[in-house]
């Protein structure tokens, strides 16, 4: 028979041992008995509200009409089989170079060079007004995506509008 050693100093106290376990299984007991909510759901009861579902209206997208809009740049395209016109309107904080446009093809994803007809540099606060033009078979139902350059700088994609 084996028998268990203890820590030096160490007492085992049956009866008190005995009167710690029924303490603890009360207590566990009462607080059980405190959150339960008595209704017979799972669910914790709150006062808080619960927001109710937004109805958003349907996203109406045109095609050929395009936006750009960023720190103070404003540009639209719109475009009309593969002829458009883009306003720029600067509204940043420096002048921006001669603009500039591709387009990837949404069905091939081929990139495509427009042209800027008559591009010249935008000032600071200024809105200017360019013609833009593509190759044949560029449409406004076929772009799949519209990128905007001034200068060497690729600005980012168009969002539809």
């Amino acid at each position: 028979m084996t028998t268990a050693s203890f820590p030096p100093g160490f007492a085992y106290d049956a009866a008190f041992v005995s009167t710690l376990r029924r303490g603890i299984a009360l207590l566990v007991a009462g607080i059980a008995a405190v959150g339960c909510t008595g209704d017979g759901s799972s669910a914790p009861s709150s006062s808080a509200s619960v927001p109710t579902g937004t109805s958003t209206a349907p996203v109406v997208i045109t095609p050929g009409e395009f936006e750009y809009s960023n720190a103070g740049l404003l540009v639209t395209l719109e475009l009309h089989t593969n002829v458009g016109t883009m306003v720029v309107d600067n509204g940043t904080d420096h002048d921006l170079p001669k603009p500039d446009v591709y387009v990837i093809d949404g069905t091939t994803a081929a990139h495509i060079e427009g042209k800027v007809l008559d591009a010249v540099p935008v000032a600071q606060g200024q809105t200017a007004t360019f013609d833009v033009q593509f190759p044949r078979g560029v449409d406004e139902k076929s772009v799949g995506l519209v990128i905007l350059e001034f200068g060497s700088d690729n600005y980012g994609a168009f969002a539809p509008a």
